[in-house]
């Protein structure tokens, strides 16, 4: 069997280990927000892992001779990343209450936002949108008077207040506070990126691959999805830890540990 095929074959385990996880968050409330929102976006991530395991060549979800959809794969793989970054982002790093409080704050004031916008487009209840800009208002103003907005560059806060960013740092940033290797998260996030837009780079790319052969678009694909792989383990993991949850397979633990602690080794 390839290393591809190995890592396939692992990541539809991790997937299946994260599907397990969010079954057992059906029904359960929490006041904790951290907690809560971990359920979230562990609810996020689970259908994109499936859908991944759909495009990869030799999957279990994969017929024999199906072209191997090389942009979609990088496009989820990305969406995938961001969400295991901004679920660590909020729910898992350890931060003072203030901290904390203002990253909810972002978060909610987004949510807004961009329900508000959708809502005009979808032609919802004036009265209902009213309510929501209300919301989005006491928030805004939360959020400008708290110092941390306040030491933010001015470029940074005006994307906040537009709601474009839901956080204060960039996929870079919180990489870096997590402790990874910054140079291997920005390669791959490059590689997902030039690929997932119609760059020049990205349709010379696809012209090669039908020129040439697969073989650049299947070493690129082990590479990534080692690293996503390693993602959604950490995720899975600290998810648990969270929730003081432990795998009841020795199997499921043991995965789950190895693609978490490569994320941090990453080279």
């Amino acid at each position: 069997m390839s290393d591809l095929q190995e890592l396939i074959k692992d990541f539809d385990f991790i997937t299946e280990i994260a599907y397990d996880l969010s079954q057992q968050f059906d029904g359960v409330q929490t006041d904790d927000r951290k907690r809560k929102i971990s359920t979230y976006y562990l609810a996020k991530i689970v259908p994109e892992c499936i859908s991944l395991l759909m495009l990869l060549p030799g999957s279990r979800f994969t017929g024999s001779g199906v072209p191997f959809d090389f942009p979609s794969f990088c496009s989820i793989s990305r969406n995938l990343i961001e969400a295991a970054n901004l679920h660590w982002y909020y729910c898992i790093e350890n931060t003072n209450t203030e901290i904390s409080n203002f990253r909810f704050y972002l978060y909610d004031y987004h949510d807004h936002k961009s329900t508000i916008q959708i809502g005009k487009f979808i032609g919802g209840e004036e009265r209902d949108l009213s309510s929501l800009q209300k919301k989005c208002d006491d928030l805004k103003t939360i959020i400008m008077e708290s110092p941390i907005f306040n030491s933010l560059l001015p470029e940074i806060q005006k994307q906040i207040l537009k709601g474009r960013k839901c956080s204060d740092q960039n996929q870079t940033e919180i990489s870096e506070n997590r402790g990874l290797v910054v140079s291997t998260f920005n390669g791959v996030y490059k590689i997902l990126s030039t690929n997932v837009h119609s760059t020049p780079s990205a349709i010379n790319a696809l012209v090669h691959s039908k020129i040439h052969g697969k073989e650049l678009d299947e070493a690129f694909a082990g590479l990534v999805l080692s690293y996503v792989a390693s993602f959604i383990a950490d995720m899975v993991r600290t998810i648990g830890e969270i929730w003081c949850l432990e795998f009841t397979k020795r199997k499921s633990a043991e995965t789950i540990r190895l693609y978490s602690e490569a994320l941090s080794e990453s080279t």
